[in-house]
């Protein structure tokens, strides 16, 4: 297994049961969310990139991570995404490895703004939550 995939589940495992969204995570979520799903994290897998400096025995990458969150409320959305971002956030730096031994770092790289819709029975919104996890693997297996 590639060792961006046993990152990718061990995030998930982290975000399984906040207190705001419960087992409502989902990785790379396509389908369009309903009010009954609500609130809700989707996790995205996003670029892999090569550290500038490696040598012959092992590659160093950087992983995007997004974690979105989806929320719905008559008002104060952007109180329940500051909720959401702060759960996530303790439960990714609870281990800053996510309890792999390969994992280096894992760092924030920042929060996009929320998007707001309306077109639902309650207002919805989202908001991006982008982390990195560097990482280290083999030159001749990315899963070693």
């Amino acid at each position: 297994m590639h060792r961006a995939e046993q990152i990718m589940q061990a995030v998930e495992t982290a975000l399984m049961g906040l207190t705001t969204t419960g087992t409502n995570v989902k990785r790379a979520r396509v389908y369009k969310l309903t009010d009954e799903d609500l609130p809700a994290l989707s996790i995205n897998m996003g670029a892999d990139d090569i550290a500038d400096e490696n040598n012959m025995a092992f590659i160093d990458r950087s992983l995007a991570i997004e974690v979105v969150a989806h929320v719905k409320a008559n008002d104060a959305i952007d109180t329940t995404l500051n909720k959401i971002r702060r759960e996530v956030h303790q439960a990714l730096y609870a281990d800053y490895t996510l309890g792999q031994s390969f994992v280096i770092d894992t760092v924030l790289n920042g929060d996009d703004s929320p998007e707001f819709n309306g077109e639902l029975e309650k207002p919805v919104a989202s908001q991006r939550l982008n982390y990195i996890v560097m990482y280290r693997h083999s030159v001749a297996d990315p899963g070693a």
